[in-house]
């Protein structure tokens, strides 16, 4: 993509240029005379998105020009990152890296470290303010904490970066006694037992610290493992059919930088979204945990059609045999469930307790997993749920990696899958992994035409980040090729 690349032509003169654009990061110039030159010109093109505020949405992004698949939106480093706090791993208090398998600590505060001579243990705005805290506060060096504490310094410090996090949701009053937030807080409070002693007013702030980071926080990758916070990509709002997706870079100071594209024809005025949820959950699945974690409730187009765009992804058969049993109103998190061929019923509590226990069983396959165990299981659940249940998607994705390209079954699979994934994320923006597997095996089956399936695969996985599963099997696929 265009946000990638290193260097280009200035507009200005013509000659070979690396300095960048900033905003857009499109544009390139020779020097920044030449740039401010350019600007009456490019300042048109250069912005795509603006702040847009409503009552209900509150600040969220519009585009400010018409976007087509592959433009840059907007690109920025993080306010803040720091290793997950659902983490289990070792992760480098310098880098942010994952080191499971390296036993260095920093020499100050024993905190873990890829090496110890990690550039950025040595990087004032990095490590080193945190350095001396955790040295002296002695905190058991627990990385799924160290975000937390990045916070916390940040605004002990009443940096500028604190004021633009404090004006991201945070929901801390939706996050009181009773609920798993306020649990998650009091147990973070535990393990920073230490360090809240040292500055007990720290304690009164936790609870808006932990709800930035649950409704604002996003995964990155690179580095593996990591979270971060953007002052403008966290704007970006939820549609279970977003028209944006992102990557991301280590730039040069070592923070992880987001690039935003869209994927789709974007009109200006029209809203900027990207997805908050996994595109393969059912919408019950999905309507859950948007309302637990981001405290609100989707209304998009594929959560009011009861068929989810025709996958049938949370659809039950019923025992009727002649029909299927659908909600009656998807948005309703309470409704009955009605066959669409006889007068059969069913309550939402019912159909909550049959795809839980469904679940359990699903997840205890796939802990040894073979050939037969998967093909067994995808039986019996097929009696029950529609094929193209999350459940039956999921086995079929696991199954389809391990039958022969003989099989009858693998294509039909590979195809079933192949429908469910180019309704649910029409533009590869979620799935591009998932679906770049599902294409190699397809292109294994008997009468399928292999190059053409290898080299859709191979597009998907162009923008997956460096060293990367999704990178690694493009290179596999290009080999094949």
């Amino acid at each position: 993509m265009d946000g990638d690349l290193k260097y280009g032509i200035c507009p200005v003169c013509g000659k070979n240029a690396t300095l960048k654009c900033g905003s857009c990061r499109r544009e390139f110039y020779c020097d920044k005379s030449h740039q401010s030159q350019d600007w009456p010109r490019h300042r048109s093109t250069c912005s795509g998105w603006e702040i847009g505020r409503d009552s209900v949405l509150g600040r969220h992004l519009l585009a400010t020009r018409d976007l087509v698949p592959g433009d840059v939106i907007l690109t920025e480093t993080p306010l803040v990152w720091g290793p997950s706090t659902h983490t289990n791993q070792r992760v480098c208090v310098g880098c942010g890296e994952r080191c499971d398998d390296v036993d260095a600590r920093c020499s100050e505060c024993c905190w873990p470290v890829c090496r110890s001579n990690c550039e950025g243990l040595s990087d004032k705005k990095r490590h080193q303010l945190e350095c001396a805290l955790l040295a002296r506060a002695r905190i058991v060096p627990r990385c799924e904490v160290l975000l937390i504490i990045r916070l916390l310094i940040l605004w002990r410090m009443k940096s500028r970066r604190w004021t633009s996090l404090a004006n991201l949701q945070n929901h801390v009053e939706s996050r009181g006694p009773g609920t798993e937030a306020h649990d998650e807080v009091s147990s973070v409070s535990q393990r920073l037992g230490p360090l809240l002693l040292m500055a007990s007013d720290c304690k009164d702030i936790l609870p808006m610290i932990c709800g930035l980071i649950d409704v604002n926080a996003l995964e990155t990758a690179p580095p593996e493992g990591s979270m971060a916070i953007y002052e403008h990509a966290s704007l970006l709002e939820h549609s279970c059919i977003a028209n944006t997706r992102h990557s991301f870079r280590i730039d040069d100071k070592g923070r992880p930088r987001i690039t935003v594209y869209a994927v789709t024809s974007i009109k200006k005025g029209e809203h900027l979204s990207t997805m908050y949820t996994h595109a393969l959950w059912s919408t019950r699945v999905r309507r859950e945990h948007l309302l637990t974690t981001k405290y609100f409730a989707c209304l998009c187009k594929r959560c009011a059609d009861p068929t989810e765009l025709g996958t049938h992804l949370g659809t039950l058969n019923c025992p009727c045999k002649n029909g299927l049993m659908l909600p009656n109103d998807p948005l309703n998190p309470n409704t009955n469930w009605s066959c669409d061929a006889c007068p059969g019923t069913i309550t939402s509590a019912e159909v909550a307790e049959l795809i839980d226990r469904l679940e359990e069983e699903v997840v205890e396959v796939m802990k040894q997993a073979t050939e037969y165990t998967l093909s067994e299981l995808l039986s019996r659940l097929t009696v029950l749920l529609h094929p193209g249940h999350q459940h039956c998607i999921s086995v079929s994705h696991s199954l389809i990696q391990l039958l022969p390209a003989t099989d009858p079954q693998k294509l039909e699979l590979c195809k079933r899958i192949m429908d469910t994934v180019s309704r649910l994320d029409p533009y590869g923006a979620r799935l591009a992994l998932y679906t770049a597997v599902t294409l190699r095996e397809l292109a294994m089956c008997p009468g399928e035409d292999k190059r053409v399936h290898l080299a859709k695969a191979v597009l998907l996985l162009k923008a997956e980040p460096p060293n990367s599963p999704g990178e690694r099997l493009r290179r596999l696929i290009e080999v094949e090729l």
